[in-house]
């Protein structure tokens, strides 16, 4: 990660971005540095030369509109472009969600985007908007001192699912209910469909993942044990049985659909949905994960193969967790000698695929919230998280890299949306004093399509920024930590 940041962000939209000094230094890089070994006019996307300077560019547009702001000046023009303020080249704020509605949490941080709703899931409740006017439409708090501690992924057919569970007394947090309990919330008016229960394997709430998942009209459910990881796990009555653990529930209704059986001396670890399959890692022999498959209509184990042929992976230092169910990707920690993420793909029939791993050629990766890492189009769009400085594109099924474009020096990615063919990355631009910059990429080449600026700074290099989404043809930024506004829209001026 970027070392300079933002003195916090933009606290809740107001505030200039403090953490760029125009003339300043990123990870020990001065304004004439290099950067991963190559100069400012170094290559990218494999050989062709970057585009122009922006100060080129803006040199350029201003000349092209001289004739249509006579009076102006060649110099307010370019002042008009750098504080991106300029028409046809710059992005403009139309709505933000109201401000102190949502700060950071430790556990349930997630956004959706379902129809004309927005919602913006944090430990002490989701809160719905109109994704038209960023109006807030609704709130649903667990109740009853709860707290949220997982959620699903995605929605499906307007609905997510919340777990949550009720924490200990301060000084005693295993003293607590633990994430014992499950909702389906409707996104369009956040209504509570049903609820049920879970076992939970401590009592303590903390930050899960991929404990929930909706997809194909069913609710996905697992429950955990403590005593799995031990040799008495099955012995001990009162225990959660391994072949019980993994359930689906009707996403409308709540009505159980089935129980799954999973292989024996396996037990369910995480879980994922999709229209043709349900997917679980499982941790067989108490150590090594798998990848299985169930059949959506019954629960009938399809198929079970290992996450990574080259070695075995493990819960503790590797912690895999889906990145997508359809097509099936896996990301995991510390399977290769950088240290950062590996992404497997597999087939829908258990096939391995690509492998793309972080390190070597490759920058160095995390999949940690989907704005740097997005399945799209048959192929994997990551975002370096070293520098922050590139953007590559994997193929899924080779796990050849296709292409990778290189931003220019002291700019940062800080997400990336992708649609329509293209991919939308906002840019934090650390030679400038407050506005941050938008970069448009060909989804097939890479290739640079539009540069644009924001007047005002959008996000940090923290981590800030979690998804980037699309509506009607806006481009809307969800945020987490260090924003209290957990939405803002913006559309080109």
């Amino acid at each position: 990660m970027a070392t300079a940041t933002k003195a916090g962000g933009r606290a809740g939209g107001d505030g200039a971005g403090n953490g760029k000094a125009g003339g300043g230094a990123r990870n020990g890089k001065a304004n004439g540095g290099t950067r991963n070994g190559k100069a400012n006019g170094g290559t990218r996307n494999g050989g062709t030369p970057p585009p122009a300077s922006r100060a080129v560019r803006y040199t350029v547009v201003g000349g092209l509109l001289l004739a249509l702001l006579a009076g102006l000046g060649g110099i307010t023009v370019g002042i008009l472009a750098d504080q991106g303020y300029l028409p046809g080249d710059s992005m403009r704020e139309v709505w933000n969600t109201p401000y102190g509605d949502h700060g950071s949490s430790e556990s349930g941080n997630a956004s959706w985007a379902s129809g004309d709703t927005l919602a913006a899931a944090r430990a002490d409740g989701v809160t719905g908007y109109d994704a038209r006017t960023g109006a807030r439409r609704w709130r649903h708090e667990p109740g009853d001192g709860a707290t949220v501690c997982s959620v699903s992924r995605t929605a499906a057919d307007g609905v997510v699912l919340i777990a949550q569970g009720t924490p200990g007394a301060p000084g005693e947090p295993a003293k607590g209910a633990g994430c014992a309990t499950v909702t389906a919330l409707d996104l369009t008016q956040g209504r509570e469909l049903w609820r049920t229960t879970r076992v939970a394997a401590t009592d303590r709430i903390q930050d899960e993942r991929d404990l929930v998942a909706v997809g194909g009209g069913l609710a996905v459910v697992r429950d955990e044990d403590p005593d799995w990881p031990y040799s008495w796990a099955g012995e001990r009555p009162g225990s959660v049985r391994p072949d019980r653990a993994l359930r689906a529930l009707d996403l409308r209704t709540g009505k159980p659909r089935w129980t799954a059986r999973t292989p024996k001396g396996c037990v369910p670890y995480r879980v994922a949905a999709a229209e043709r399959q349900v997917l679980a890692l499982l941790v067989c022999d108490r150590v090594d994960i798998r990848l299985a498959a169930f059949d959506p209509a019954n629960g009938k184990h399809r198929w079970t193969t290992p996450l990574d042929e080259r070695r075995r992976v493990e819960p503790i230092p590797h912690a895999p967790e889906f990145l997508s169910a359809d097509p099936v990707v896996v990301r995991a920690g510390s399977l290769d000698e950088s240290g950062s993420d590996t992404f497997l793909s597999f087939s829908a029939d258990g096939r391995p695929q690509g492998r793309i791993a972080s390190g070597g050629i490759n920058d160095d990766f995390e999949g940690d919230r989907p704005a740097v890492a997005k399945v799209a189009y048959g192929r994997l769009y990551l975002i370096g998280s070293v520098f922050q400085d590139t953007v590559t594109a994997f193929d899924l099924r080779s796990g050849e890299r296709l292409w990778r474009a290189r931003l220019e020096l002291r700019e940062d990615a800080l997400g990336l949306g992708i649609a329509g063919g293209r991919v939308t990355v906002p840019v934090d631009l650390y030679g400038s004093s407050a506005e941050d910059g938008l970069v448009v990429l060909d989804a097939d080449t890479g290739d640079e399509r539009d540069l644009r600026t924001f007047p005002d700074s959008v996000a940090s290099s923290t981590g800030d920024l979690q998804d980037v989404l699309f509506h009607e043809g806006r481009l809307i930024l969800a945020r987490t930590a260090g924003y209290d506004r957990p939405f803002t829209a913006y559309e080109e001026r």
